[in-house]
């Protein structure tokens, strides 16, 4: 494979920050500050990144943390943890992401620009099990994230967000940050009820979320929650403008038929419960969800071989595929916590299992002729994660100013990834052909289904070790180190991972802290086993056709004989500094620098497409495909970064109190190398190309800026977000730098306006996107017509949409 380096030799802390919206920023800061909850999470005590005895908050710890309370994620009027995250958090993002597959249903959100799958998640403080459906398209490629929306989001008590590697005390997946829900534990109850539409009617929502907490034994909690939320489609795709007649001379220039969101309906069920006996607490909670999404896809011409008009399931006007996609998800943890000696020690395992079923409806296959059917179940996914982890900690008094801290503890932890074969018409090759040499592709449209041949399953056993150690060697100095060992019996081998923390206090009100640390990502099982066959439509050789193409496993004879090799760990390192600033009570300040350097990055190729392509696919047994693509370690990036987060409240009197926002981040990634090519039978073909490089660094913007200010007066509290969005690219062909297109930077506002009508009941009517704000409209010309808007729009385009909240507490 041809070895490509970017590498620039620049300072990783020195770049060029975008004055105005840095400078836009800090004076936003000056005069304003991050909102928080009526409970004040600045002073919440974090329990993340923070093994030790001694208790801190978001300005003490010593690394960057976010506190996000369960009023701050329902004031945002979002109706998932995803897009209520997003909306509080500068250094978290969501793209919109539409039409591809079944990542535009199932969504993953990104931690300062890099992978969803670079995020570790924890509930309570254990880790979470990863979802079964696989990223092939877009800014998440070859991630399987958490699905956080499979947590009900009345089950929450808050959220930290912690911005900063920590592998070596989390282990894999820990590069960019964490995010711990922690669950309610308490007698409270909530009912909310929401209900909303787009503002062009279209999109239309609506949620029940219930909670209630109840003793039990003596001293105990059980703590129960029920989410159910539906929303429709929405499809921002505009008609196709022709009639039969013309078909043949607009062959090229069909529309996108799944442009816009997705229909979902989804129920969530949650308990959490504690019940000391003794001298020990047990502990348990679990998590139960059933997902069903449906998204249209590109619309087929009646004009094409691969379209059978005739018979009981033709289609004589063409149709548009739509896929769907019906999850089952379940997590379950026990345990025990109690002390032996000066030891605190905690004993639990955790279980969870996502199970993932594709299909499609209004589809063809069209090998099988007018004997199609139109609907598929294309195949299964499952992947399950059961890990079991005792856990040690205590302090020592060694004569400094405060004991030391010391934690260490073992993990085990074993991983399976299952991929199910679909049914006989979602895969088949039926043979029909209008002529000779003109034959319909095999399998069904959009996506094939998964052949008994392409069935596959493993597994793997992950043991590690940690120890963690802090000490204040002077009253204002705090220092921590943590090291990691971890073993993968299958393919991954040994890593060793550590991280140096420290914190100095120059004043009670101001101090500065830096981390130095190293960490990883394990190839997921998806990422090895992954196997797909999909259907696209494009302009080859300057003719309008059908393009089978597959994603090989990288492992198979195929993939290796397109150049594939088995895949590496991710590994980083992780340079932060920063400083708080905190002059009184009211008021308080953080900066934090960061730079992240990920080698053996995990990447898609591009599609390979041509002679000796689908010579080495046929010679594998893999007929009726073109293209091949594979997993692979395609890139070494570095990520720079600034986070400014302030806080400020303001006591108005008579006039009520006002808690302000100020929250910026700036990011920005650069390829440092990548692996540009490959050889196939004497032909050189791209792997990574402009547009998967840009996928990598351009789509996402690099700048995000959050104001706003929250103002209770008498039974009124209105809560009024600004969140500006700077520019981002998006390259249409990898080949063609005419058809780039580049969005400029645009302001979206919320509002929120509730009032209580009695202590117990309030009433809020909001509007996310109060201005109806899109992307500008660009059209190119594309042989399909798709996406004017874009398709990773950081705040989505589908305009305004407003809504009305019930609460009632109990």
């Amino acid at each position: 494979m041809e070895f490509v380096s970017q590498r620039s030799g620049r300072n990783p802390f020195t770049s060029q920050l975008p004055i105005s919206p840095l400078a836009l920023a800090i004076t936003g800061v000056l005069f304003s500050g991050f909102a928080q909850a009526e409970d004040n999470t600045l002073n919440t005590v974090v329990v993340t990144g923070n093994r030790g005895g001694e208790q801190r908050t978001v300005t003490s710890s010593p690394v960057p943390i976010d506190v996000v309370s369960a009023k701050q994620l329902q004031e945002t009027g979002k109706p998932g943890l995803m897009e209520a995250l997003s909306a509080v958090i500068p250094s978290l993002s969501l793209p919109e992401k539409t039409g591809w597959d079944a990542s535009g249903m199932a969504r993953a959100p990104n931690l300062r620009g890099m992978n969803a799958a670079e995020v570790l998640v924890l509930v309570n403080g254990k880790r979470r099990h990863t979802a079964a459906t696989l990223n092939i398209n877009g800014i998440n490629t070859g991630a399987a994230p958490v699905d956080l929306d499979m947590i009900p989001i009345g089950a929450i008590d808050h959220v930290e967000v912690l911005r900063d590697g920590a592998a070596a005390q989390y282990g894999s997946d820990a590069i960019a940050g964490v995010i711990n829900v922690i669950l309610k534990a308490d007698t409270s109850g909530t009912s909310v009820t929401n209900a909303g539409q787009g503002y062009d009617g279209k999109k239309q929502t609506a949620q029940q979320s219930l909670d209630k907490g109840f003793e039990i034994g003596d001293g105990g909690i059980v703590h129960l929650s029920l989410d159910a939320r539906t929303q429709n489609a929405d499809n921002k795709a505009s008609a196709n403008g022709y009639t039969y007649a013309q078909a043949y001379d607009r062959a090229g220039t069909s529309t996108y038929g799944g442009y816009g969101t997705p229909r979902i309906n989804l129920l969530n069920l949650a308990y959490n419960a504690e019940l000391p006996i003794n001298d020990l607490t047990l502990y348990s909670f679990s998590t139960v969800s059933h997902r069903e999404a449906a998204q249209g896809q590109n619309f087929r011409l009646p004009t094409i071989t691969n379209t059978i008009t005739t018979g009981p399931n033709g289609y004589p006007d063409g149709y548009t595929p739509v896929w769907t996609i019906k999850e089952d998800d379940y997590q379950f943890a026990g345990g025990a916590k109690g002390l032996v000696g000066a030891w605190d020690w905690d004993l639990s395992t955790t279980y969870g299992r996502n199970e993932a079923t594709q299909g499609s409806y209004h589809n063809q296959n069209p090998s099988l002729g007018e004997a199609t059917p139109n609907s598929f179940t294309n195949g299964t996914w499952v992947s399950d994660e059961l890990t079991t982890n005792l856990d040690f900690k205590r302090t020592y008094d060694v004569g400094l100013s405060k004991p030391m801290d010391l934690s260490w503890g073992l993990e085990h932890r074993r991983d399976s990834y299952e991929v199910k074969k679909g049914d006989y018409a979602s895969y088949a090759d039926g043979g029909y052909c209008v002529s000779a040499g003109d034959c319909a592709s095999s399998g069904a449209q959009v996506t094939n289904g998964i052949s008994p041949s392409e069935e596959a399953s493993a597994s793997r056993n992950d043991v590690a070790s940690y120890l963690d150690v802090g000490i204040n060697p002077l009253p204002q100095w705090y220092l921590g180190t943590a090291v990691r060992y971890e073993h993968y019996n299958e393919g991954v081998g040994a890593t060793r991972s550590g991280k140096v923390t420290t914190r100095y206090e120059f004043t009670p009100e101001f101090a500065v802290r830096g981390t130095i640390s190293n960490g990883f990502r394990a190839p997921s099982l998806a990422n090895s086993l992954f196997s797909a066959r999909s259907t696209t439509y494009g302009v080859v050789d300057g003719v309008y056709q059908s393009i089978n193409y597959g994603v090989l496993p990288v492992d198979s004879a195929a993939a290796k004989a397109l150049g594939a090799s088995s895949l590496k760990p991710e590994r980083s390192t992780n340079f932060s500094l920063g400083a708080t600033y905190t002059p009184n009570d009211r008021l308080t300040f953080t900066a934090d620098a960061y730079v992240v350097n990920i080698r053996d990055r995990i990447t898609l190729t591009g599609t390979l497409l041509g002679d000796e392509v689908t010579q080495v696919l046929q010679s594998n047994g893999i007929t009726s495909t073109s293209g091949g693509q594979y997993f692979l370690n395609g890139a070494d990036t570095r990520t720079k970064g600034l986070d400014l987060v302030s806080n400020y409240r303001q006591d108005l009197g008579a006039w009520g109190s006002l808690k302000y926002t100020a929250a910026f981040n700036w990011n920005q990634t650069e390829i440092l190398s990548y692996k540009a090519a490959t050889d196939i039978g004497g032909t050189e073909y791209q792997l990574m190309d402009r547009q998967a490089r840009n996928l990598l660094t351009g789509v996402q913007p690099k700048t995000k800026l959050i104001l706003g200010g929250d103002w209770s007066i008498d039974k009124f509290d209105v809560n009024l977000g600004l969140t500006r969005y700077g520019s981002w690219k998006e390259v249409n062909d990898a080949d063609d730098r005419s058809l780039d297109r580049v969005w400029n930077a645009q302001w979206i506002t919320d509002l929120d306006v509730g009032y209580h009508l009695t202590k117990d009941l309030s009433l809020a009517v909001g509007a996310k996107n109060l201005f109806d704000v899109y992307p500008k409209k660009q059209g190119v010309p594309s042989s399909t017509m798709v996406s004017s808007y874009g398709v990773y729009s950081p705040y989505g385009f589908t305009g305004g949409y407003y809504y009305t909240r019930l609460t009632y507490t109990f």
